[in-house]
């Protein structure tokens, strides 16, 4: 019978304060294509108790294994699940009957060997350091134990993953800014646990866990690939989920990894001031890729750290010009890099008044054939959508504000390639309403790494 096996992982960032219009689904994706034959855990949380459905672009068949509410918090959380999914599935909503009000903020998991759902989940809720999951009863030894949790006043100092005898648990991400984290592990034994992770300060939270069967079934990618992807809002103003107030600086944040290549991606509007270090708990050398990008009130930049000392409770610190401005910081995990991985790194701005896709005006030509490319945009007008022939990795909600801001990625554009090839490498974004509605003023730059030979 095969191990559970963790092939990628992606934490998105919290609606806030936000409603959702019809058909009320918040949008998002894997980093990566999933392997047929794995399954896909989407974890969840949001205000209120209507009911949720997840779907994928490739219909696979998702179950609610957990969902637990909270009536006095007025707060759910949730988890469901698919098996057997089929190969390339990626993106993924999250939808509702129903408005929810707010505070929905999603996560999903693949892995391998993965088959099924073990009895019944669990939710609990309370205030306090301790998280409880409530009590799981797994059937046979070999479980995947899967834990999602929410901090309900949002920011958090910590997340420390569980520490049963017999379960070793790995935390998947933790986020500090929206106070939501998941974690894992392989259950060795069959007797009765309960899941349980710790806060570093004391709050009121939510959480919900499920035990899932083991089974050889699927497969986990080799070369280079993302495994842990974390968004992050990192706001100022209100609309972004901001209260005037400057954010903390240097900003501290969690990123659980494994891989050896870590690179963020930083873009920032409404009167940015740039990051200017990067430092984390693993003592890795964190370098600036390419320049500080501006155009107008759009900023973006790139750092990454090489041969990086990877841990599931690496801590980062980002120090900022300052504290105003609304950011989102795309936190990316990447397996089989190369030694000295960085290729090039190029970026511009300008003004474009004409509607429909844009194609930023320059061109990467990768060095070798093996290599993840990098790419974002921060722009005035319309809502990021899609990055052709590649990877589009911002989330965006029905009903949010065409032109931001935003908490959720702000409206702008992310993502990454996978070239198998030295191919010139263009950028084209495509947006929400390509009709009207001209992004204007934008700022933009990609940054290519090279993976092992």
């Amino acid at each position: 019978m095969g191990v559970p096996v963790l092939v990628q992982h992606v934490s998105a960032s919290s609606t806030r304060e936000n409603p959702l219009a019809s058909p009320f689904c918040y949008y998002f994706g894997l980093a990566d294509p999933a392997r047929a034959g794995n399954a896909i855990v989407v974890g969840f949380t949001f205000r209120g108790n209507p009911s949720a459905a997840v779907m994928d672009d490739r219909g696979d068949s998702y179950t609610v294994a957990a969902h637990y509410y909270d009536s006095r918090e007025d707060r759910s959380v949730g988890i469901a699940a698919a098996f057997g999914v089929k190969a390339n599935a990626r993106a993924i909503s999250l939808c509702f009957s129903s408005d929810p009000g707010g505070y929905v903020q999603p996560t999903a998991t693949e892995f391998a060997n993965v088959v099924g759902i073990d009895g019944s989940g669990s939710g609990n809720s309370g205030r306090g350091t301790a998280i409880s999951g409530g009590r799981l009863h797994p059937a046979a030894p070999g479980d995947l134990v899967y834990q999602v949790a929410a901090s309900l006043s949002l920011s958090q100092s910590r997340f420390i993953a569980g520490a049963q005898t017999d379960v070793g648990w790995n935390l998947l991400s933790a986020d500090l800014l929206d106070g939501w984290a998941a974690q894992y592990a392989i259950d060795t034994s069959a007797i009765e646990l309960t899941p349980q992770m710790t806060l570093g300060r004391s709050d009121g939270w939510i959480s919900a866990a499920v035990l899932l069967k083991s089974g050889s079934t699927g497969e986990v990618p080799s070369g280079l690939r993302v495994v842990h992807l974390l968004h992050e809002n990192v706001p100022y103003h209100p609309q972004a989920g901001g209260t005037y107030r400057p954010f903390p600086n240097p900003l501290a944040l969690q990123f659980p990894c494994s891989g050896n290549l870590l690179v963020s991606m930083i873009g920032g509007g409404n009167d940015p001031q740039p990051a200017t270090v990067v430092t984390d708990s693993g003592h890795n050398h964190w370098s600036q890729a390419g320049h500080t990008y501006v155009e107008s009130d759009d900023t973006v930049q790139a750092f990454y750290a090489d041969n990086a000392s990877c841990s599931p409770d690496l801590s980062l610190s980002t120090l900022f010009v300052g504290g105003a401005g609304d950011y989102t910081v795309l936190l990316y995990d990447v397996a089989g890099a190369a030694d000295e991985p960085l290729d090039t790194a190029l970026g511009g701005g300008g003004d474009y008044r004409a509607p429909g896709a844009f194609t930023m005006p320059f061109v990467l030509q990768p060095a070798a054939a093996h290599e993840i490319v990098f790419a974002q945009i921060m722009w005035d007008y319309n809502t990021g959508v899609g990055l052709r022939d590649g990877l589009f990795d911002a989330n965006r909600f029905s009903g949010e504000n065409l032109n931001g801001p935003e908490p959720v990625d702000e409206n702008n554009g992310w993502g990454h390639f996978l070239i198998t090839s030295t191919r010139p490498v263009r950028f084209t974004w495509q947006v929400l309403q390509p009709d009207t509605n001209p992004i204007r003023f934008w700022a933009g730059m990609a940054v290519a790494f090279k993976g092992r030979d």
